[in-house]
């Protein structure tokens, strides 16, 4: 019996240290997702450069990482982007609720200041359960329209999580 109570005790201790140990650890992530439209609106400003706010609903899948959090996330995003009189995109800025199957959340951003994209980043900033207190961020890859009304879009991502 006391051999039972000895392996139990060294079990948790094992256990929690396991948990320590990989508590600020990065972790690699990466992940391809796509979005649809939900609202659109285009606000022309007086400089002829005109700036579009709209939210789409996402479908993000992840690559399996050493954080185990679940594949598939659904998100509701916000964003904002304008465009030079000329149609070109200037600035670009969004952020992202996601929820996984469980029913855990987590708030992510991300930014691009290049009309190609080239810059994009995205931040995460923590959330509810398994996903409290986790933060990380990387680059983000448009991969473009999925529909020929741009509605719908495709995109790809890599970066790390920081765990807690």
């Amino acid at each position: 019996m006391e051999r039972i109570k000895t392996s139990i005790i060294f079990g948790t201790v094992g256990l929690l240290m396991g948990a320590t140990a990989i508590a600020g650890t990065a972790v690699p992530t990466t992940g391809h997702g796509y979005g649809a439209t939900t609202s659109s609106v285009a606000t022309p400003l007086a400089d002829g450069s005109t700036l579009i706010k709209r939210t789409t609903h996402e479908v993000w899948i992840q690559g399996p990482s050493e954080a185990n959090f679940p594949a598939e996330v659904i998100a509701d995003c916000n964003s904002a982007m304008l465009l030079s009189a000329e149609g070109a995109p200037l600035a670009f800025s969004g952020v992202c609720s996601g929820t996984d199957i469980d029913g855990d959340t987590f708030v992510a951003a991300n930014h691009s200041m290049t009309p190609d994209f080239s810059d994009c980043q995205w931040s995460m900033y923590g959330g509810t359960g398994k996903y409290a207190g986790v933060t990380g961020g990387g680059v983000c890859i448009p991969g473009g329209p999925t529909t020929a009304d741009g509605s719908n879009s495709k995109f790809s991502w890599q970066g790390e999580w920081i765990l807690p």
